[in-house]
């Protein structure tokens, strides 16, 4: 259900031992069920069903098919993406839904990094099917709260715990979220159902505002004049009008109307 990737551009930085410890720590302080996935191949360990390695050897529909079985088997999956630098590691970077990079002297490299994770999901065919195969992950790299960079470790024992600690708080967040985001498909599927000639009184009808129902309609008319479809309308809209305040969404669509109107 949860991917969590760990990361280095160095060979032998501990990337390996890292997530190794992580997923023992998860295994056994939390009633969770732990997987690990390894890019390359482990020497130590035995693979099992829950630990398989030499992840790179599979051709791309093979890992698509592996990781989405493993995360509906498992609560967590810890990934060791490897210690290097190679096209093949960075396209399945994205896939995950945290990436720690290891190594305090790696900050500059893991914004870097950021930037072109984000660009391969928009630009990279390859990369967003397989982010389209696993439903749409939101990958992000971990921040620090007090100056806002992005996180490194040195592989420390007194480190596993810590790290191990925010994962398990992360897993909870983000299992939350997932039920809140089926609860959202599952109300929007019934908005797609609505005929489109009385989207506001089936607005209404489902329970939302009044007022709501009546400037969502509005908004779609005005972005189908705009010309966008009506389906493309009503999903790139509802999750603002979930979110926001009608207030809100009263200014954003005036601010549209008047941008239409200079056109």
């Amino acid at each position: 259900m949860y991917l969590v990737g760990f990361y280095s551009p160095k060979a032998k930085s501990g990337v390996t031992e890292l997530s190794l410890s992580i997923y023992q720590w998860l295994k056994m302080n939390t009633n969770l069920s732990v997987a690990f996935i390894s890019y390359g191949t482990l020497e130590k360990e035995s693979p099992s069903s829950e630990l398989f390695h030499e992840f790179s050897k599979l051709s791309v529909s093979e890992q698509k098919r592996k990781v989405k079985q493993m995360k509906k088997e498992h609560d967590i999956i810890i990934y060791d993406a490897s210690s290097k630098l190679s096209e093949g590691v960075l396209k399945l970077l994205p896939i995950v839904d945290r990436l720690f990079v290891v190594g305090e002297e790696h900050r500059e490299f893991a914004s870097k990094l950021h930037q072109i994770i984000q660009f391969n999901k928009i630009f990279d065919k390859n990369v967003k099917s397989f982010i389209a195969h696993l439903r749409g992950n939101q990958t992000f790299i971990l921040h620090e709260n007090k100056e806002e960079n992005v996180i490194g470790f040195n592989y420390l024992k007194n480190e596993t715990n810590e790290i191990g600690q925010m994962i398990y708080t992360d897993y909870v967040t983000h299992y939350l979220n997932e039920k809140f985001i089926e609860k959202n498909e599952q109300v929007f599927k019934k908005i797609k159902r609505i005929p489109k000639e009385n989207l506001f009184y089936g607005l209404y009808e489902l329970g939302i505002d009044f007022e709501k129902a009546m400037l969502f309609e509005k908004f779609v008319m005005l972005r189908e004049a705009m010309g966008q479809n009506y389906e493309e309308a009503l999903e790139n809209l509802f999750p603002l009008f979930m979110e926001a305040s009608f207030t809100q969404i009263l200014d954003k669509f005036q601010a549209e109307l008047y941008m239409f109107t200079k056109i």
